[in-house]
């Protein structure tokens, strides 16, 4: 997997959350919603109904967050400040990860098997010509980027706090009243377009 990984030119992963979890989150890791249930943990969550049936896992995106669910849940309360979390690349092989071509809550991916998204060939079918959309080049995304804006990593381990390398928000006012919860070791930046839509987002809608 490291191969194909490296192939891809890929990074980093990413993970968006509200930045209230910032202090959990360096103090425990990236932990399930089973785990963090289980260990009687206080946290914001992001979908109370979880229609990819994985509460057992954590969702990672690759290089840039799903934008769909971001921008929704986002919208659900604009007093909500959120960041997203850079994580190291080394999790596609270190971690059990199953890997989804488009959003894990969809009625395509939610009838095929956990077992038959893993592995290489799960991964590569991430960046497969997408049907009835325009092909990549047109598209004009990077060669890291999953073709369908909304492909998704599911990974059923936890990711400690190790793994986290970077915190991304949308403003600076946002960074300066989080950034104190942030270990000197990680970086902590404005990156705007990572709170936006892709440059294909109009294939999309």
């Amino acid at each position: 997997m490291k191969e194909v990984v490296n192939e891809y030119g890929i990074e980093y992963l990413v993970h968006f959350t509200q930045a209230k979890n910032l202090k959990s989150i360096f103090k425990h890791g990236l932990l399930s919603v089973d785990e963090l249930d289980g260990k009687e943990l206080s946290y914001e969550f992001n979908d109370s109904h979880r229609l990819d049936g994985h509460t057992d896992a954590i969702c990672l995106s690759i290089e840039f967050p799903n934008y769909k669910m971001f921008y929704k849940y986002r919208n659900q309360d604009r007093n909500v400040d959120w960041v997203v979390l850079g994580v190291e690349k080394k999790v596609l092989w270190k971690k059990k990860c199953a890997f989804c071509v488009e959003n894990a809550a969809s009625a395509n991916i939610t009838a095929q098997s956990v077992q038959s998204r893993m592995g290489k060939k799960a991964f590569t079918r991430m960046y497969d010509e997408y049907p009835d959309k325009p092909l990549r080049k047109v598209l004009d995304i990077p060669k890291t980027y999953p073709t369908n804006p909304q492909a998704e990593i599911l990974v059923f381990n936890n990711i400690e706090v190790d793994y986290i390398w970077g915190v991304a928000f949308e403003k600076p006012s946002i960074k300066k009243r989080y950034e104190h919860l942030i270990p000197k070791n990680v970086k902590s930046k404005v990156v705007e377009h990572l709170f936006r839509g892709r440059n294909d987002f109009k294939y999309w809608r």
